[in-house]
């Protein structure tokens, strides 16, 4: 009974089996006929392929095309179109760079010029005139174009005023040194030392019909001495002391190249520079100092300074002095 109905599955299975090889067998002829059918055969055609035209070689094809973008050169450039003229060169404005070349050299003229305003120098001479040197110092300083500054003894004035006349002609300032340059007797009181600024006051008013503004103590006493300054600046003086000293008034008298060695050593201070105050003196044996100042006033110039008098100073800058 099992054998019979195990057969029976068998002969099942094998039907089924059997109808899918002959189903898929079918499908694939039907479906290769069915592409065959929609394609059709590569090599048939009603109409057979034109020939192609003869072709150019490539260069003759590159000559052709470069001849055809190049312009006729025997046209102008003029003639070409718009559209394939080169675009006119932009040349920078020439005025706007010329401003400012002019600008720029206005500004090193202003620097050039502030430079300069800053290094000044004062030559100072004490103690005269004298007979010698006061006329030998006045051809040195028209020769080199400059000013100076001469503080004088009235002792000094009444013996020689036609130097005064002189110094005044010349453009260089007078300035009130004391009656006689004793110490004792000038700075005895303040009394005794107003009373020597006055008399040489006279002498000079007398002679030029000015009295003199400027002041320098002999010696510089007051240099360390602010109400003795203030005194004199009360009374509408200008005191004015030196922050470069030639040391000529030393013993023995140097001579010429000391004397300029001491200035050049000393001005090589740069904050002496706005306000230099050269002191330098010319009676006795001071010969020695009318060959240095030749020197000095060279170098100055040579070093850019422009060479004013002691007028020429305002008052609070001859108070505020630069120190030595």
């Amino acid at each position: 009974m099992l054998g019979r109905e195990a057969a029976e599955v068998e002969k099942k299975v094998l039907i089924v089996v059997v109808s899918l090889i002959v189903a898929f067998a079918v499908g694939s002829l039907f479906g290769f006929g069915y592409y065959q059918f929609t394609r059709g055969p590569a090599i048939v055609r009603a109409t057979p392929l034109e020939p192609s035209p003869p072709t150019e070689s490539l260069p003759s094809q590159l000559e052709a095309t470069e001849n055809k973008n190049l312009p006729d050169t025997n046209n102008h450039v003029s003639e070409l179109p718009v559209s394939e003229q080169s675009p006119e060169p932009v040349l920078p404005p020439t005025e706007p760079v010329a401003e400012e070349q002019t600008v720029v050299q206005a500004q090193d003229e202003q620097q050039e010029n502030q430079i300069k305003e800053e290094k000044v120098a004062y030559i100072t001479i004490d103690d005269g005139p004298h007979p010698q040197n006061t006329p030998a110092i006045l051809a040195i300083l028209e020769e080199f174009d400059v000013k100076a500054t001469f503080f004088v003894l009235g002792t000094e004035v009444e013996k020689y005023p036609e130097l005064i006349e002189q110094i005044r002609q010349a453009g260089h300032a007078i300035g009130n040194h004391t009656y006689n340059h004793i110490y004792h007797e000038t700075y005895a009181s303040d009394d005794s030392f107003w009373n020597s600024v006055q008399k040489t006051e006279e002498v000079l008013l007398e002679l030029t019909g000015e009295k003199p503004i400027l002041i320098r103590e002999p010696g510089g006493r007051f240099r360390t001495d602010p109400e003795k300054q203030q005194m004199v600046r009360d009374k509408g003086y200008g005191l004015i002391h030196w922050n470069i000293d030639s040391y000529d008034s030393r013993h023995p008298i140097p001579d010429a190249e000391t004397i300029f060695n001491n200035v050049k050593r000393q001005a090589q201070k740069e904050h002496l520079w706005p306000a230099m105050v050269l002191l330098f003196h010319e009676t006795g044996g001071h010969q020695s100092t009318v060959e240095a100042l030749p020197l000095v006033i060279q170098y100055l110039m040579d070093k850019g300074f422009s060479l004013k008098t002691v007028a020429e100073m305002d008052m609070e800058a001859m108070a505020n002095l630069p120190k030595p």
